[in-house]
C-alpha cells in the first residue's frame, strides 16, 4: 500500500524574490511526472538518485512567469537518530530545515510543497521550492568583487552581508555542513547593499556547542573562498561577531579556521 506524506505551504516565509502564485493544484504524481530537463546532472548515491529541474508558474497578476526549483529523488536516504535503521529522505530532512529556519528569520529559499510516496522498500520524494530571482551564487560573483579597481565599500557590504546570514544560521543553533560559495546566494540591491541566502540545506542539522559551528561551517567557506585577502577575511569575522575587535577567544577561533582550512587544502 502507498503511503503519502504531503504538505502544500502557505507562501508566508522570507521570500524578497516575486510575488507569489496562484495556488496550483499540486500534488505528487503530477510534479513527480513532470516533464523537465534536469537543471544539473543527477546525483547518484548507492541505490539512489536525486536531481533538480526548473519550472515554470503563472503568477498572481499573469505578468510574468515564476519559476522554481522542483527536486526528485529515489531511495536518497540519510539516518538520524529518529530513523537508525531505515534513516530519512534528504528532502524531508531539507523541507523541515526550510520551515525551521524561516521561522527563525534565517533567508532561505520559500518552500512551496514537499510530499514523499513509500511503495514498499523505496522512498520517493518531492520538494518545490522557490527561484531566488535576480541571485548569484557566491562562487561566481566574488571574482568579480574582490579584485582591484573595486571599492573597499562595496566589496566590505558585500562581506557583512554574507557574514550577518551565516551568524543568524549559527544563533538559530543550526550548522550548514555544506558551506560553500556556492551554497550562498547573493544579490545586489539599487541602494548598494547586498541580501544573501542560504540554500543546499538538506545536510543542515542542530550543533549545540557553538564553537563547533562557526569552526566547521567557517573553515569550509574561508578555504574556498581563494579571492579574500587577510584583511577581508579578518572584516569578516569581525561582522560575524559583531566586534569592533577581536577579543582573545575570536582569536582563538581564527586561528583553528585558518589551520582547518589549510588541512583541508591538503586533504
Amino acid at each position: 500500500m502507498n503511503e503519502y506524506l504531503m504538505t502544500l505551504i502557505p507562501l508566508k516565509p522570507f521570500m524578497p524574490y516575486r510575488k507569489l502564485p496562484a495556488t496550483p493544484e499540486l500534488d505528487f504524481d503530477s510534479l513527480w511526472n513532470h516533464t523537465a530537463d534536469w537543471f544539473e546532472t543527477p546525483n547518484q548515491h548507492r541505490q539512489g538518485w536525486s536531481g533538480v529541474s526548473r519550472i515554470m508558474f503563472k503568477t498572481v497578476d499573469e505578468s510574468r512567469p515564476l519559476y522554481a526549483f522542483l527536486k526528485r529523488q529515489h531511495n536518497f536516504m540519510r539516518k538520524t537518530w529518529r530513523h537508525p535503521w531505515s534513516g530519512i529522505s534528504t528532502f524531508n530532512c531539507e523541507y523541515q530545515n526550510l520551515l525551521q529556519l524561516s521561522k527563525r528569520g534565517v533567508p532561505v529559499p520559500a518552500p512551496l510543497f514537499f510530499s514523499e510516496k513509500k511503495e514498499g522498500d523505496d522512498v520517493n520524494a518531492v520538494l518545490l521550492t522557490a527561484e531566488l530571482v535576480g541571485f548569484t551564487p557566491l562562487d561566481q560573483l566574488a571574482p568579480s568583487i574582490f579584485k582591484p579597481g573595486v571599492s573597499v565599500s562595496r566589496q566590505r557590504k558585500l562581506t557583512a552581508s554574507v557574514a550577518a546570514t551565516i551568524m543568524k544560521l549559527h544563533h538559530a543553533r543550526f550548522q550548514h555542513r555544506a558551506l560553500y560559495p556556492k551554497h550562498i546566494f547573493v544579490r545586489e540591491m539599487p541602494d548598494g547593499h547586498f541580501e544573501s541566502v542560504l540554500i543546499d540545506l538538506e545536510k543542515a542539522r542542530i550543533r549545540l556547542l557553538p564553537v563547533l559551528r562557526t569552526l566547521q561551517d567557517l573553515a569550509t567557506l574561508n578555504r574556498d573562498l581563494i579571492h579574500l585577502s587577510r584583511t577581508t577575511r579578518l572584516y569578516f569575522l569581525k561582522q560575524y561577531y559583531g566586534a569592533s575587535k577581536l577579543s582573545s577567544p575570536m582569536k582563538w577561533i581564527a586561528k583553528h579556521i585558518h589551520a582547518r582550512s589549510e588541512r583541508k587544502k591538503k586533504a
